[in-house]
């Protein structure tokens, strides 16, 4: 039986961006239907993909994609938006790890940021 997350009625909406310390849908403490992620997981044709949370079901992840397929993702595939513009659209940069090629995404002031950092947060 899928587990919703915690989404309070009056919370619908409010989706979260990367930030120091949460990159990836694990990360997040609330994690709410509709939250915007980018799939970097283990099926190819859905690699490098735009999806939104569904609901977990067991340890599991489950993800829309705009074709309204539905798959069941490990949260540490799942990246967070760089940042949600007014309109709700979600923008990733997604940058490649120097070190150890992982994806991780950049958050909003790094992004600003006169030079963007080269490695992940795990390799730094």
């Amino acid at each position: 039986m899928p587990i919703f997350g915690t989404d309070a009625s009056d919370q619908t909406g409010k989706f979260s961006c990367a930030t120091a310390t949460q990159r990836t849908l694990k990360d997040l403490r609330t994690k709410r239907k509709g939250q915007p992620v980018f799939v970097v997981g283990h099926r190819l044709e859905r690699k490098g993909s735009e999806a939104a949370f569904e609901v977990f079901n067991d340890r599991l992840a489950v993800i829309r994609f705009e074709d309204d397929a539905r798959l069941g993702y490990d949260p540490l595939e799942l990246l967070l938006p760089t940042e949600i513009d007014e309109q709700g659209v979600a923008y990733f940069e997604i940058r490649p790890c120097r070190v150890c090629e992982q994806l991780f995404p950049l958050t909003a002031e790094e992004c600003d940021a006169e030079e963007e950092p080269t490695t992940c947060p795990d390799c730094r």
